[in-house]
């Protein structure tokens, strides 16, 4: 029987709107595409409704880091809280909906969990907001602060999307204009089962009248969800202190390095910047709006982007837009640049330093222990630098 809805305008006359099944899947996966809001993220989180980024549709999955994509999944969406989502479309007609589906979601996300990089998601994101017309900063300004008081940290939220994916992470959404029992039942199942991988059903059903359409989400599996997996999954974490962050060290050598250096920033006139993981060093200049970062100390316990961990120190030159030569530089900014890359390859002709740049950066790594063994060189090193780009 076909289902009816009516709507009423402000005369109070009726327009019945008639639900239609979607004639093609591409119909929904387009309108999820440029609407991801369908998926109707109050459902899922009433106290902190999901917003989304569309990273792409058919993003590629391969079975190895090393491999070409073996699979597409139809959208790869990550919410304000670095989830990544993947996002399965199908009509409720289709046979694939009742069993095949479920499968291949599931092996999807543990091979997207594998070989999936926070640095090739950026770079999809980028590729395809920029393929539709759209600007990617913007895009993530409206993800992370809507109310548009702070700018949003770009970096900071591909860290913590590096962060989920070595966890696996994850949320897996089937969606389709009618979710058969069959279905809701195993999502209901799998999100109660997964510890760390929340699995939900959107429903959407779309009506149609002489002058309108409707559509209508349904978010189900949402209530079989464990308290105990999905409670807290994508909080923000808060802003470490110095205290907090000092006392995370069980070990006093490694501690007494993070002191050092923090103590040389701030003799020298750096700030002390507040993460979720761990505090950086930035440096006030006159020729940037934003003070210049060259350090980043991590929790111990921190995972931070990707193999990031101890005492980072980075290269802005990329990260900051800036062009790659100084001769390109407008003259009031060179002196600055120079200064970083100085730091930067100062700190990479330590032998005990790692290269663990990406795309869109460049950065070293060194561990707390190494740090430890070699603190006075790092140090005045980190004085120099500041002092070059303050005065700069």
């Amino acid at each position: 029987m076909t289902e009816r809805i009516y709507t009423r305008d402000q005369q109070g006359r009726l327009e019945p709107l008639e639900g239609e099944r979607f004639g093609k899947e591409d119909e929904l996966q387009a309108l999820i595409a440029e609407h991801p809001e369908l998926l109707d993220g109050t459902q899922m989180r009433p106290d902190a409704p999901r917003r989304w980024i569309l990273i792409a549709r058919e993003q590629g999955i391969a079975e190895s880091s090393d491999a070409a994509a073996r699979w597409a999944v139809d959208h790869l969406l990550v919410d304000q809280d670095a989830v990544p989502t993947l996002v399965e479309v199908k009509r409720g007609s289709s046979p694939e909906i009742r069993r095949t589906i479920v499968g291949q979601m599931l092996e999807y996300a543990a091979h997207a969990a594998r070989t999936w990089t926070a640095d090739s998601l950026r770079h999809a994101f980028e590729e395809s907001t920029d393929a539709r017309g759209l600007d990617p900063g913007q895009e993530l300004q409206k993800l992370l602060q809507p109310d548009g008081e702070e700018e949003a940290d770009a970096d900071g939220f591909w860290e913590r999307v590096a962060t989920n994916l070595a966890a696996a992470r994850l949320r897996l959404l089937f969606v389709a204009d009618d979710i058969p029992d069959p279905l809701e039942r195993v999502v209901e199942f799998l999100n109660a089962q997964m510890a760390g991988i929340e699995v939900l059903a959107v429903e959407i059903k779309q009506f149609k009248g002489d002058s309108r359409q409707t559509l209508v989400p349904r978010v189900i599996g949402r209530t079989a969800a464990s308290p105990r997996s999905h409670a807290g999954q994508g909080a923000r974490r808060p802003k470490l202190d110095r205290e907090s962050f000092l006392n995370a060290f069980d070990n006093p050598e490694h501690r007494s390095v993070a002191v050092r250096l923090l103590g040389v920033a701030d003799e020298s006139g750096a700030i002390v910047e507040r993460y979720a993981n761990g505090l950086g060093v930035r440096i006030p200049c006159s020729h940037w709006k934003k003070p210049v970062g060259v350090a980043w100390l991590f929790a111990p316990s921190e995972w931070g982007h990707a193999v990031l961990r101890g005492l980072t120190a980075l290269s802005l030159g990329i990260s900051m837009d800036l062009p790659a030569t100084e001769e390109s530089l407008p003259d009031d900014k060179r002196l600055a640049y120079a200064a970083l890359r100085q730091w930067m390859q100062e700190i990479a002709s330590y032998d005990f330093s790692k290269d663990v740049s990406t795309p869109y950066y460049h950065a070293r790594t060194i561990s707390y222990d190494d740090a430890a063994r070699h603190i006075d060189q790092l140090s005045s090193s980190l004085a120099r630098v500041v002092s070059e780009i303050r005065s700069a």
